[in-house]
């Protein structure tokens, strides 16, 4: 008997290898006085709609949002675009506004506002979600309920 075992047996396979690791996420102080207002506002705004439409990514089973793209938002790209405005020289900003005719502060809330504007897509698509679902089920009570004389519903 063991003899058919071994026979048949699917020969055994190594381990995979470990995933390489991730990026570190990098670290900044939102709220360091170079950063200006504007932009800082705009940081919390995209940190508080992160949390929503993660949240609101939870619900769905089969989401449109890929969590990994809003953790790479959330601890690596938010963060590197503010760190490079931070670590600017104040001496050598003006440079960016002769090459661009934009001040360095505006081109980072440019920036932060596409942000934004793909965390509010992600946000719009997953109210969608909710809309559909809530659509289908008033059809389908409406459809099952409406005529209570039909004794074949």
């Amino acid at each position: 008997m063991e003899f058919f075992r071994r026979l048949f047996a699917k020969p055994s396979l190594p381990p995979p290898a470990p995933l390489p690791p991730g990026p570190e996420p990098v670290r900044v102080d939102y709220t360091d006085d170079r950063v200006p207002d504007s932009a800082q506002a705009r940081i919390r705004r995209i940190l508080t709609t992160l949390d929503e439409v993660h949240e609101a990514a939870k619900r769905e089973h089969a989401s449109t949002v890929n969590r990994f793209d809003l953790e790479q938002m959330r601890d690596l790209h938010l963060p590197k675009l503010v760190k490079s405005y931070i670590d600017i020289p104040s001496a050598h900003r003006s440079e960016i506004f002769r090459k661009t005719g934009k001040s360095a502060s505006f081109i980072l809330d440019e920036s932060l506002d596409k942000m934004q504007d793909k965390l509010d897509d992600m946000l719009r698509s997953l109210a969608q979600h909710d809309l559909d679902a809530f659509t289908h089920n008033t059809q389908f009570i409406g459809q099952r309920y409406a005529d209570k004389d039909n004794p074949f519903l």
